[in-house]
């Protein structure tokens, strides 16, 4: 063994003399691999008994060791006791020591007996030896893998992965595929339940950097490792992938393995190799690394950790998510300063470069490493100089799952990184859908490679680091003249950049404040002559002032906070608008300047907020194409005009903060394509007109915070919906017609204290009840 460099123990080379005995089991507890020789004369000696329990004890205690019995001379019948030449021994040492002592020694040594191990008879010790020194060999090369010096909050991660391999049960295949972006650490997690797991298999495999592997050698360098080191031979290196996929097929089915496939990031001939795996002895277990969790074919589910059977095959997907922010801490004080605290001077400087690394443990690590033992000066300077640019290799590491995505998805990537972080999808998948970039198809791309996650009811989430990647690389397109670039996020330095006159064709989005919005301020068409391709646009403040005659000729998107009551632009039409959201004090006046800027655009989002004089909407007639529309914050609006009839194409329509409001149209029901209806903090709404039994596909109606007395009995004709809220209807004691919504999942009734449910749904079992105060 020592001629191949494994490190040995022995009782009588690595014990001084006079050293107590007992110094031996204490080596057993340290050794990874236990080879216990029988021979006629083993049972005889007390400490060889008590060795081999030892030996039991430790590996009951400890999934990473393992016992490889020799049988010199002797058969495993007569080490299981079943002969006379051990359990005459055991025989004596129980008259000497009694039978509890000696108990567990015959436990032992039938436990053991079980084990496959070598058999020398014959004189074959030269050839059964080199078996075993290529055996032992074999499992410490490839159990054991490198780890990071410092692991920290990663025990947790790995017993959820051995739950979800549960490899005691050898009924089935099962899969696990770890997913996440770069430099979360999936790698060392795989590893990490390698190192622990694979003395349990009859064969392991780690299949290291694949995506890596591909332009050198590829498939076939991959097929000629895995059939070493599960079947323990070599092939020809002419041998093809069509060749190493038939030995590969052919001998999986006969031993239970377990294999890691590690950074398996594309559907490729890599792919064809992991399916083999289907084919593996029931009770093997195949661990995949991913950035993106679409390439497993079989893996269609979304969420955390979700479970697909098909027969005897089981594949669960494990979202690698950021550290804890004590354990990144403690993650970083380790590489910085050797410590897990960092000293008292720098601890709050050491907390906000970490709050920077967004919980990734490359990057705490890279951090870290680069920040080793600083001065305070240091650590200020690497801070400023991080919430500006993120360091190279962090940027490195993370851009290989942008750089995977195809044209369109780069697009949205980088529109949320720069604006539509912690914001709603349904407003911008219209803008995306308008562009062209195939909103539907990208989105889930994102989500499948982890670049972003939909949270809060589908609003759009973002890891900090990846958020800092989509800016940097926006900043990379010409970091000498912003103005230049395709995205101008900083509402400071794009104001600056507008005023300048220093905008050009390349700007596709843009957003910009004035340090004081609330004071008149005009922008000429000059400021925006250049930004000809912009399809986005978010303004706080200003107006428009003059000719703005083919001005912002591709623009999707306006936004505007503190908007003008009125515009003062002339000859301005953005044809190609779908989204508008406006808030500010817009006159009834007023309303037709904005009106008149539609031109031929087939508008779906329109969003009004603060109006304070408008007391009935204007007509609606020149909104054909709407399908969202929101009035909000309308304190003296009474009356909504009878036009939102018109509106065929509206699913969506809210109000909420208008106190003046004393009814909805009566034509509100001719608003047949309508899914959500939601009328909040509209105090002297009593009721809803009969018209809204015509609501058919209706799916969600909100009537929160109003004065509303009851329901109507047309009610009944809402035989879609599933949501009904009806929070703070102090007034309310009256309900009609619920019983026939047999699709209402879901009632609120919180804070409405006066109103008894019907008896034919109070005990519906199907439906989600809210409010202790329903009389049932």
């Amino acid at each position: 063994m020592t001629k191949v460099g494994i490190r040995i123990f022995r009782d009588d080379e690595e014990l001084p003399q006079g050293e107590r005995i007992s110094e031996i089991l204490r080596a057993v507890e340290n050794s990874q691999l236990c080879i216990p020789i029988f021979s006629k004369n083993y049972a005889w000696s007390t400490w060889c008994l008590r060795e081999l329990t030892r030996m039991v004890e430790s590996c009951d205690q400890s999934l990473e060791k393992r016992i490889l019995p020799i049988f010199y001379d002797v058969d495993p019948e007569d080490v299981e006791l079943e002969t006379e030449l051990y359990q005459s021994a055991l025989t004596k040492h129980e008259e000497v020591l009694g039978c509890p002592e000696v108990k567990p020694w015959k436990d032992a040594l039938t436990r053991v007996a079980g084990i496959k191990g070598w058999h020398i008879k014959d004189g074959r010790q030269g050839e059964v030896i080199d078996e075993i020194i290529g055996k032992v060999s074999q499992m410490i090369r490839i159990r054991k893998r490198h780890l990071p010096t410092y692991l920290i909050g990663i025990d947790d991660r790995v017993e959820d992965i051995k739950k979800l391999l549960n490899y005691y049960d050898t009924c089935d295949v099962r899969f696990v595929v770890i997913h996440g972006i770069g430099g979360m650490g999936k790698t060392t997690l795989a590893k990490a339940v390698f190192d622990q797991l694979s003395s349990q298999f009859e064969g392991y495999s780690f299949l290291s950097n694949i995506l890596e592997s591909c332009p050198c050698c590829g498939i076939e360098k991959m097929q000629r490792k895995l059939i070493a080191d599960l079947f323990g031979f070599l092939v020809d290196e002419t041998f093809d992938m069509d060749e190493g996929n038939d030995i590969i097929r052919k001998r999986l089915p006969y031993k239970r393995v377990v294999i890691v496939f590690d950074g398996m990031d594309k559907e490729d001939q890599f792919m064809q190799l992991a399916k083999h795996c289907k084919l593996c002895c029931p009770g093997s277990r195949i661990i995949i690394t991913t950035r993106d969790k679409s390439i497993f074919p079989m893996t269609k589910a979304e969420g955390l950790e979700k479970n697909i059977s098909t027969e005897s095959i089981k594949i669960f997907l494990y979202e690698m998510k950021e550290m804890h922010f004590d354990h990144t801490l403690q993650l970083f004080n380790k590489h910085a300063f050797g410590t897990d605290s960092a000293p008292k001077d720098l601890s709050d400087l050491s907390r906000e470069v970490v709050s920077c690394t967004g919980g990734l443990p490359w990057a705490v690590e890279v951090m870290g490493s680069l920040l080793r033992s600083p001065s305070r000066g240091t650590l200020i300077s690497t801070l400023e100089k991080l919430k500006e640019v993120p360091h190279e290799k962090v940027i490195q590491k993370l851009r290989i799952s942008y750089d995977a995505l195809g044209c369109e998805a780069k697009q949205i990537f980088l529109d949320i990184a720069c604006f539509f972080i912690n914001k709603k999808k349904t407003n911008a998948m219209y803008l995306w859908e308008d562009c062209k970039l195939f909103p539907k198809f990208e989105i889930k791309a994102l989500i499948n490679k982890s670049l972003i996650k939909m949270v809060d009811h589908d609003r759009i989430w973002m890891y900090d680091q990846l958020r800092n990647l989509g800016r940097e690389i926006v900043r990379q397109e010409n970091t000498k003249n912003p103005g230049d670039r395709s995205r101008l996020w900083s509402a400071e330095m794009a104001l600056d950049i507008v005023r300048a006159k220093k905008g050009t064709g390349n700007v596709v989005a843009i957003t910009l404040a004035l340090q004081r919005p609330e004071q008149e301020h005009h922008f000429t068409r000059e400021h925006f002559a250049n930004f000809v391709n912009t399809r986005f646009l978010e303004l706080d403040g200003g107006n428009f002032a003059g000719n703005f005659k083919d001005i912002l000729p591709e623009l999707r998107w306006l936004s505007w906070q503190h908007c003008p009551p009125k515009l003062q632009a002339n000859n301005f039409v953005l044809n190609h608008l779908v989204v508008l959201k406006l808030s500010g004090d817009i006159s009834k006046e007023g309303w037709s300047s904005w009106v008149q800027i539609m031109g031929k655009s087939k508008l779906k989002v329109f969003k009004i907020t603060g109006s304070k004089s408008i007391i009935r909407t204007p007509s609606f007639s020149k909104f054909m194409s709407l399908e969202r529309l929101v009035l909000k914050n309308f304190l003296s609006l009474a009356e909504i005009d009878s036009s939102i009839s018109k509106l065929k194409q509206l699913i969506y329509l809210k109000i909420k903060g208008c106190p003046s409001l004393r009814e909805l149209p009566k034509e509100i029901g001719s608003l047949t394509a309508l899914r959500e209806l939601i009328l909040t903090q509209c105090y002297k709404v009593c009721d809803l007109p009969d018209s809204i039994g015509n609501l058919s596909l209706l799916s969600r109606l909100v009537m929160d915070d109003t004065g509303l007395v009851e329901l109507p009995r047309s009610i009944e004709g809402l035989v879609h919906l599933e949501r009904l809220s009806l929070v703070n209807c102090s007034q309310l004691n009256l309900l009609h017609g619920l019983e026939n919504l047999n699709l209402l999942t879901e009632l609120d009734l919180s804070g409405t204290t006066r109103v008894s449910l019907p008896h034919s749904i109070q005990n519906r079992e199907n439906l989600k009840k809210n409010g202790h105060a329903i009389n049932m």
